[in-house]
């Protein structure tokens, strides 16, 4: 049976829409592929110190030796260091991690432990070379 002209014009007026509609989503599909081209980086093309940042790396405390000051952890991975800072007094070893690894200043480290900003200062000097001299020992022996 032969399709009639009505027939015929739907035929053609439905291939028509659906033509439009694949283009339209061909169009849309590269598009979207030129827009990812452009935001998009490859990982090989990221600078090295962003690729380290999206590194996680596993702590375990057998890598690091923690001590408590003022109620935080610090934590010190060498060793070697761990180990000279841990012959230092009490007060000394707390001048020195307030210091260096809590970033506190010298008057701000007097204030809370109730000594003289000088005090402190010296304090942490003397504590420097002690551990420099332990880790100079500690060398010499390997």
């Amino acid at each position: 049976m032969k399709p009639s002209d009505f027939q015929k014009t739907i035929q053609c007026q439905f291939d028509c829409k659906i033509k439009r509609v694949v283009k339209g989503i061909v169009r849309n599909y590269r598009k979207e592929l030129k827009r990812r081209r452009n935001k998009e980086i490859s990982y090989y093309e990221l600078p090295e110190i962003v690729v380290e940042k999206l590194a996680v790396w596993d702590e375990y405390e057998s890598d690091y030796t923690a001590f408590d000051v003022c109620g935080i952890e610090v934590r010190v991975l060498d060793d070697n260091l761990a180990e000279a800072i841990k012959y230092l007094s009490e007060k000394d070893r707390e001048i020195l991690l307030m210091y260096f690894f809590l970033g506190m200043s010298d008057t701000e480290i007097g204030d809370r432990l109730k000594i003289n900003r000088s005090t402190s200062f010296r304090s942490r000097k003397n504590s420097l070379e002690e551990i420099k001299k332990k880790l100079k020992e500690n060398m010499n022996d390997e």
